[in-house]
């Protein structure tokens, strides 16, 4: 199920790919120094429709009083799209396609506009099997968009927009071994367009872009022999190629999301052999982990990063001690990455994406009761 996927990725990581995790770009010029996030808190939570599981998995800001949140609500055992919409003082559910007659899940959202905003996943029908879910809000209602036919299993977990005719999808598609499965929107219709797959079940979770010729992608791959591995692949505005992750195939690891400010600059978190969390930078030349707080306790990963400037970057995700989840936001300025204080609401949550607001605030989303001690419900908490 989605919401038991997108809570689980420290628990399961040695059983199963991490597959959901939302997408999360730079915050663009307008975005505000972390001085202006004072604290983060956890009013005005989401509602949860139904009597079932609810998580968010991906969060974006149009402005202040204009946020979109996207994941999945999971009643009587049937997944269905979950959208809701942040008017300035308070989330609401608004309606969203659910084109499949067995199960429907959204992984990521991206807004350009006020009326011009995408959001990505799955949809399984008893006919056509798994093919990705593509939606696109044009200000008055979601509807579905035409998604190229692949064969066997596709699903897509990442979305970022460079322009109005310029957006791009990554995830996965399966039809015998994973392999990796970008799409990109033209202005006119969606295509897949070729990219790298360097083993077996190769999946992109995250996306980011800072122009046409500055693309990245990441996920995870399994080489040959070797153990599942961080994979990281970058666009020049031509062709896909894969780029060293600082990682040796035979290391245990695996990437969720991506952040990039320039092309000096970027961002990519995950977690890694010992289920700890994952961080990686990009200085223009390689990729080299950074150093983050190490957790008292247990173990953890990151699932959602942002980034403003080369001194401004949060990252979020869970620590998990035993069977319980707890939210950990992570802050770097420039030095150093540090843990901050944040909300916790029940006995096990999860944050999956964070993203910035044009007035400099800040937006989490994920999950609330995410390990089945209880029904899972949305969450979203802000920092301003």
């Amino acid at each position: 199920m989605n919401v038991q996927r997108a809570a689980g990725r420290a628990a399961a990581a040695l059983a199963a790919p991490l597959m959901l995790a939302g997408v999360v770009a730079g915050l663009g010029p307008a975005a505000a120094s972390a001085a202006t996030c004072q604290a983060w808190t956890g009013g005005g939570q989401p509602p949860s429709t139904g009597n079932g599981n609810n998580d968010l998995s991906s969060v974006t800001v149009v402005s202040a009083c204009n946020a979109w949140a996207v994941g999945t609500d999971i009643n009587n055992g049937q997944a269905q799209t979950l959208i809701e919409h942040w008017n300035g003082a308070s989330w609401t559910v608004v309606p969203s396609p659910d084109p499949g007659n067995s199960d429907n899940t959204l992984s990521s959202v991206r807004a350009l506009s006020a009326n011009n905003a995408w959001a990505v996943g799955s949809t399984t029908d008893s006919k056509t099997g798994t093919t990705p879910l593509i939606l696109h809000w044009d200000g008055f209602a979601w509807t579905p968009a035409s998604s190229p036919s692949l064969p066997g299993i596709s699903t897509l977990s990442g979305v970022r927009a460079v322009g109005a005719n310029n957006v791009w999808a990554v995830g996965s598609t399966d039809n015998g071994p994973t392999k990796t499965l970008i799409e990109h929107w033209d202005g006119t219709a969606w295509t897949v367009v070729p990219s790298p797959s360097p083993g077996f079940d190769d999946e992109l979770s995250g996306v980011a872009a800072t122009s046409a010729a500055n693309v990245w992608a990441v996920g995870q791959f399994t080489p040959p022999g070797g153990n599942q591995t961080a994979l990281i692949l970058h666009f020049d505005g031509t062709s896909w190629k894969q780029v060293p992750s600082s990682f040796p195939d035979g290391t245990f690891s695996s990437l969720a999301s991506v952040a990039v400010t320039s092309t000096t600059n970027a961002w990519a978190v995950g977690f890694d052999q010992q289920l700890e969390p994952l961080m990686l930078h990009w200085d223009g030349t390689s990729w080299q982990r950074a150093p983050v707080p190490p957790l008292s306790s247990g173990t953890g990963d990151l699932a959602g990063v942002t980034s403003s400037s080369p001194s401004n970057a949060w990252a979020v995700g869970s620590t998990f001690d035993g069977f319980v989840h707890q939210n950990l936001i992570l802050h770097w300025d420039g030095s150093t990455w540090t843990r901050v204080t944040s909300p916790n609401f029940s006995g096990s949550d999860f944050l999956g994406n964070v993203v910035g607001t044009p007035n400099g605030g800040f937006w989490g989303v994920g999950t609330l009761n995410a390990d089945d001690q209880g029904t899972a419900q949305a969450m979203a908490i802000h920092c301003c």
